[in-house]
């Protein structure tokens, strides 16, 4: 992508160096702003993610429902949803298999000696998660 600004309708406008300038900020500031909103609705995913996970762990889902809840439950919101991603049968198991994971490791934490509440501990963790590279196409 080139900073320098291509002119459409040109009338009446002078393009000088502070233009140029600006219209690079701009753009740049366009560019954040889209890296920012992915890092949020992808935050927002996971927790909703790890949400789901809690409550097939909590709910003792396959004990009260049957070895078939996973595969009802990705059916129930894929016709729910069906433009979302995300609803199959594997990433239902793997938003439960992510939660027990961590609980498993908070567990640990606490017989260790470490005090944190269980949820501040789980949101520390979910913390270190950090997102490194968007590949955004250019703007």
């Amino acid at each position: 992508m080139t900073d320098k600004p291509h002119f459409v309708f040109r009338d009446g406008m002078t393009a000088d160096r502070d233009y140029v300038q600006w219209i690079a900020d701009i753009k740049s500031r366009y560019r954040n702003s889209q890296i920012k909103a992915a890092i949020k609705v992808n935050s927002a995913l996971l927790e909703f993610y790890w949400s789901v996970g809690r409550d097939l762990a909590v709910l003792k889902a396959e004990e009260r429902w049957g070895s078939g809840i996973v595969k009802q439950f990705a059916l129930d919101m894929r016709n729910a949803f069906p433009k979302a991603k995300g609803f199959s049968d594997t990433n239902v198991k793997y938003m439960k298999r992510w939660y027990m994971f961590y609980y498993e490791q908070i567990a640990k934490s606490h017989q260790a000696g470490d005090q944190l509440d269980v949820t501040e501990r789980s949101r520390q963790l979910a913390e270190q998660i950090e997102v490194t590279d968007f590949n955004l196409p250019p703007t």
